[in-house]
């Protein structure tokens, strides 16, 4: 682990470390367990986590557990009711309005015909952060979803490229606030309150759980791009940039800074890397390096800018800056921004480069494909 300040800051880049760590926690854990992710699939990895959950319960520890309802339409099951029946408590958030039986776990608690229609205005709403507290003073987040499809199977497929942190003697409050605003639906005057609540430009945690922290934190990060002196080096899973992030990027590697950006050469989105190419070639012809991460699915999200780093699980993409909810961790120790550092250039190393030549041989279908693709960027 690395430290500052009295602050622990541990970083994973395999699903088989973080969720090794994850599971040591939740089975040490005394007080509460508050776990919010996109994806619970209970498979072999979701049924470990389950069964923690399950014996955490059962020692007196508070346990919560809340999936997305686009991420984890069929949750339920065996494992998923014995935790509820020894007392851990489950919610959806925000489930489809037409998949009534997951309506009695849902977050909002409004007469039925009321439920259907906020659900249906809401159904692009989405909760996307992975984040797991512990006892109130341990947070685990990242890109990791609780999935085998980030573990190592059978020696025969690898696990995705994810990278997530471990957290412990920080200040917890604005997570913890998230979550639970997440989790009871906080009434309107509630949430015009928080609204008004003073947000630092740099904080440990970046939440975008409203409107105004996401202006906030989004115009920073336009800043700190236009600020950079050396380097621009980003890792996203899906890359849809808006005109803004893309006129930051071209200026900065037309300026002589190191712009590297590495995505993922195929995709659990089929069409996700027909969109991101359609900017391929404005991003080249501007100096921007664009590299394609060749062994497994690349999910993980990182910002490199300068000396500033994040890891967490914001795309750069619309759904991110509108849509979902999303948080993020500033990396500040420096051995840990090290570490982040040489994982990026091994990265690299396990990529392809695309060059603005071979880029451009590319045939007219594949540029209508993308640019119609684009027609729905407000979506993804």
């Amino acid at each position: 682990m690395n430290s500052i300040n009295g602050s622990t800051e541990q970083l994973f880049f395999s699903g088989a470390d973080y969720f090794s760590s994850l599971l040591a926690a939740i089975n040490g854990a005394q007080r509460s367990i508050d776990l919010e992710t996109y994806i619970f699939a209970v498979d072999s990895v979701g049924e470990k986590i389950l069964e923690a959950l399950i014996a955490a319960v059962t020692r007196g520890v508070i346990v919560r557990v809340m999936v997305d309802g686009a991420g984890t339409p069929n949750w339920g099951g065996t494992l998923v009711r014995k935790l509820e029946q020894v007392g851990g408590e489950t919610r959806v958030f925000h489930p489809f309005p037409w998949r009534l039986w997951q309506w009695s776990r849902s977050v909002v608690w409004v007469p039925f015909l009321v439920r259907a229609i906020y659900l249906l205005l809401k159904i692009n709403s989405r909760n996307h952060r992975k984040v797991c507290i512990i006892d109130g003073k341990i947070v685990y987040t990242g890109s990791f979803n609780v999935s085998q499809d980030h573990v190592d199977r059978d020696g025969k497929q690898r696990g995705w490229r994810d990278t997530g942190v471990r957290l412990e003697n920080v200040d917890l409050e604005d997570v913890i606030l998230a979550f639970e605003s997440s989790w009871a639906h906080r009434p309107m005057q509630e949430r015009i309150r928080k609204f008004f609540r003073h947000i630092g430009t740099n904080p440990v945690i970046r939440l975008n759980n409203n409107w105004h922290r996401r202006r906030i934190l989004y115009k920073n990060l336009l800043g700190r791009i236009r600020g950079c002196r050396r380097r621009v080096w980003i890792t996203n899973a899906y890359f849809v940039p808006d005109n803004f992030l893309l006129r930051r990027l071209t200026d900065a590697a037309r300026q002589s800074i190191d712009v590297r950006i590495l995505l993922p050469a195929q995709s659990d989105v089929a069409f996700m890397p027909w969109a991101s190419k359609t900017f391929y070639e404005k991003l080249l012809q501007a100096g921007v390096r664009i590299f394609e991460y060749l062994p497994v699915m690349l999910h993980a999200k990182t910002l490199i800018l300068d000396d500033w780093m994040i890891i967490g699980s914001s795309n750069l993409n619309h759904r991110s800056l509108l849509h979902d909810l999303e948080v993020d961790v500033n990396i500040r120790s420096k051995a840990a921004r090290e570490t982040l550092e040489k994982q990026f250039l091994v990265d690299l190393e396990n990529s392809r480069e695309i060059s603005l030549a071979d880029w451009q041989k590319r045939t007219w279908y594949q540029r209508l494909v993308g640019n119609l693709i684009l027609y729905l960027k407000y979506f993804i």
